[in-house]
């Protein structure tokens, strides 16, 4: 038999650790929401059954007002599974339980799932399961993801609910409410069907802009405007929820607890900030200069591997594609994997121990002043490891004015393919100070990223200030088994590009470089495409060698480093002393400030693409590149006038 299992909750409660659990799946587990925006699907055999599992993106209602929320309800609106488990903080029962009531109304066979409960036994909140499924009507299960306790009695509560005879579990409202509430069933009953007619009713009451819209095709004779009970709904399921967990639970500790000691500190109105910047600083200089003899060894290894395939194959073509093509472009990227794997070990450990929502929350307030809110900068952080996870993640703004202005912003954010180049110009020109050099250009991107917002919302949108609402996740120690999980996931994407499309590029770009007249590169194809580029360029002072790996820096920002690599790579000379000859370091910093903001790579564009439509993809080409000659130009006249 094939059960089909959903499940949903609220952003933060476990939800995806319990899906890992009950599907060995390693989906990775992120503390905001927005994080999870698609439905991902495992499969689990148990005692005969198949389990087809569907993890629901986190969402506290669903009144729909962003996309992640939307494809929540639509998909338990349109695809009813046999089972939805509705997964509940333990140490939160309230916001899970009015998730449960509204999953309800669909006449859904529903599971209530505790979740966290090995936390609420060590902060003395005892949950009495029997009681709360008495209330609710409901199976109710106590879990832990984090110990596994509990996994095979849910496993056991689904089969045994998908085999059950569904029984209607409605939540009663009050005598006015249920009269207005089945004075509009009686009347869209006949175009939705009776077990969907009060689903319906209740969320065109509460003012659902996809039910108010699907039900204005039909003439209601109704006196009630949509939305006009969304706040009375939303009281009397809170009032019955408070009773059920009065009599459900019983806290035996009332002492401040050390998240709460701690938040005063970090989410402080002065602190916050100057706080987030010292650790966001301390991680990049760990990254940067700590690790940076790893770069090193890995550097040595490739030169040494190139100048033995010379040695052993002479200098023909095959030993140029080889040295020059291949070590040269993917060993020039490659040499960076320890920085970058270290920068996204301690990213990690401030997601998984729960303090970046916390600095999404100290950012609010200069979001707010941008007229943007806390999701835009999550979408921001989540940017410093790649944009197109950035700009997915927007799906959780329920404002479209703000999505846009996100997802315009968002690839300002120095993301991990334009760390090789940082590290690169950094280590040649201001190599005592190159962790300082980089902390710079990511506090520059933020700034840009946050400009850039102001003046798309004052200029083009004109829009309103968004209201930010975000429950703060516990701390928590970081998992080591998260964290690895983490890093290597993050990782992964930077070498499956380099065996890639970065792979790929540098045999495209070698034959460039060395057709049509083979040892002499600046006669090639390459060349060629550099000083046509190199007019547009000139006022920067880029010539045709840094015009070129701009060029072909658009497919993937590491290709930049890899172009540099095959221009340069010659047995007799350095990269770094022919770079040095390239750029003053003047140049060099504004180099590194247009490599920051320029066109973003080919797989954001296709997201962008995917996601607001053509018309903003060709937007964000032209504004990106105005945005980064903007930035390098203006570097260039400071650094001419301070020189």
């Amino acid at each position: 038999m094939t059960i089909r299992v959903a499940l949903c909750g609220n952003p933060n409660v476990g939800k995806t650790s319990l899906f890992n659990a009950l599907t060995g799946m390693r989906q990775y587990v992120a503390n905001w929401p927005g994080v999870t925006v698609e439905v991902k699907e495992g499969v689990r055999s148990w005692k005969g059954h198949q389990l087809i599992i569907t993890d629901l993106p986190g969402t506290y209602s669903l009144l729909a007002t962003s996309l992640d929320e939307k494809i929540a309800r639509d998909f338990l609106l349109y695809n009813t599974p046999d089972v939805v488990v509705i997964v509940a903080d333990a140490l939160s029962l309230e916001q899970g339980l009015y998730l449960l009531l509204e999953v309800l109304e669909l006449e859904a066979k529903a599971i209530l799932v505790v979740n966290a409960i090995d936390e609420a036994k060590k902060k003395g909140l005892i949950i009495d399961k029997q009681e709360l499924s008495k209330h609710l009507k409901v199976p109710v299960v106590l879990t832990s993801a984090l110990t596994g306790e509990g996994i095979h009695e849910l496993l056991d509560c689904i089969v045994s609910t998908a085999s059950t005879e569904q029984k209607k579990v409605l939540f009663n409202f009050s005598d006015e409410t249920e009269k207005i509430i089945r004075q509009l069933c009686g009347q869209i009953k006949t175009q939705f069907g009776e077990s969907s007619s009060r689903w319906f009713a209740v969320k065109y009451l509460e003012g659902d802009p996809h039910t108010v819209e699907q039900l204005s095709r039909f003439d209601l004779q109704s006196t009630v405007k949509p939305g006009s009970l969304k706040n009375r709904i939303a009281r009397e399921r809170y009032d019955h929820i408070q009773l059920i967990v009065k009599e459900s639970t019983v806290a035996t500790s009332k002492e401040l607890s050390l998240s709460e000691a701690i938040d005063h500190v970090l989410t402080h109105k002065f602190v916050g900030i100057p706080v987030f910047l010292a650790l966001m600083y301390l991680a990049f200089n760990f990254a940067f200069e700590t690790i940076q003899p790893l770069s090193e060894l890995l550097e040595n290894a490739f030169n040494r591997l190139a100048d033995l395939v010379r040695d052993h194959l002479g200098d023909g073509m095959i030993a140029s594609m080889l040295a020059d093509g291949i070590l040269g472009g993917v060993g020039a990227v490659l040499t960076f994997i320890p920085n970058i794997f270290a920068l996204f070990f301690l990213l990690g450990v401030m997601e998984d121990s729960g303090y970046l929502p916390r600095a999404a929350f100290v950012m609010d307030r200069v979001m707010y002043s941008l007229k943007l809110s806390g999701r835009s900068f999550m979408s921001f952080l989540l940017g410093f490891g790649c944009s197109v996870p950035a700009v997915l993640s927007t799906r959780g703004i329920p404002d479209t004015r703000e999505r846009i202005v996100s997802v315009l912003s968002v690839p300002f954010i120095s993301c991990s393919a334009r760390l090789p180049v940082y590290l690169l110009i950094a280590s040649i020109f201001f190599s005592r100070n190159q962790g300082v050099v980089v902390f710079s250009i990511y506090l520059l991107s933020m700034f840009a990223a946050m400009v850039s917002s102001l003046v798309l919302n004052k200029v083009i949108f004109k829009g309103q200030r968004s209201v930010f609402i975000l429950e703060l996740p516990r701390y928590r120690l970081p998992s080591l088994k998260n964290l690895a999980l983490y890093t290597w996931l993050r990782g992964k994407h930077f070498l499956v590009k380099a065996g890639t499309i970065i792979f790929v590029s540098s045999l495209l770009l070698w034959a460039l470089m060395y057709f049509p007249n083979p040892g002499d590169v600046t006669q090639s194809f390459a060349a060629q495409i550099g000083r046509v580029v190199s007019f547009v360029l000139k006022p920067l002072r880029f010539d045709w060698r840094a015009s070129t790996a701009l060029f072909f820096g658009v497919a993937a920002k590491e290709i930049i480093v890899s172009t540099f690599g095959m221009l340069f790579n010659t047995p007799s000379e350095a990269l770094a002393e022919q770079l040095s000859r390239l750029f003053d370091p003047v140049t060099a910093y504004s180099f590194i400030v247009f490599v920051m903001a320029y066109i973003p790579c080919f797989a954001t564009l296709a997201t962008i693409k995917s996601e607001l439509g053509t018309k903003y993809a060709v937007i964000a080409v032209f504004y990106s590149f105005f945005i980064a000659y903007a930035l390098a130009f203006v570097v260039r006249m400071m650094g001419g006038i301070f020189a």
